[in-house]
């Protein structure tokens, strides 16, 4: 059995959810294929943009075999294949294929995405707080403080320097 995950990025989401469609927590529609396609396709949230970022994440989570280009991304993760597609709208969907014998369902390919969702979220943090730290100095602030939580959140404290 294979999946394909639509992944909505979070503005249309919220879009869709103000519309009436309902996108709550991962899975939004799911249905059964008719064995010549998907087994199942669903919806999910995402903040994913950046192949690069994404194949980042992927490297974390433990994947191999990873290629990348900016519309395709494609890895071996868990005993599954996942294949991510940027369509035209956008918008990019998540095939997961198990390999070895590996089974995929719903629930797996969904945790799989929101596993890779938070990497991926935590990559877009670390890049923007070097951004942050690069451009301080030079946008008249100084970098007073910096601390990480155990969740791996960033608090940075910066002062605004007097102007001479």
């Amino acid at each position: 059995m294979s999946v394909t995950l639509i992944l909505l990025p979070i503005a249309l989401a919220a879009a869709a959810a103000a519309g009436g469609v309902g996108v709550l927590g991962a899975a939004v529609t799911a249905k059964a294929g008719d064995g010549a396609g998907p087994a199942a396709q669903i919806r999910v949230r995402t903040r994913m943009k950046d192949s690069t970022l994404l194949a980042d994440a992927l490297t974390n989570l433990g994947a191999t075999a990873i290629t990348v280009s900016r519309s395709r991304v494609t890895a071996k993760l868990d005993g599954v294949t996942l294949t991510m597609t940027l369509t035209d709208d956008g918008v990019w969907e998540a095939h997961v294929e198990g390999r070895d014998g590996n089974e995929v369902t719903v629930l797996s390919a969904t945790e799989l995405l929101q596993r890779l969702d938070g990497e991926y979220a935590a990559m877009v943090q670390q890049a923007v707080a070097e951004k942050i730290r690069a451009r301080a100095e030079t946008s008249g602030f100084d970098l007073v403080s910096e601390t990480r939580e155990a969740d791996d959140t960033v608090t940075m404290v910066l002062n605004v320097r007097a102007q001479a």
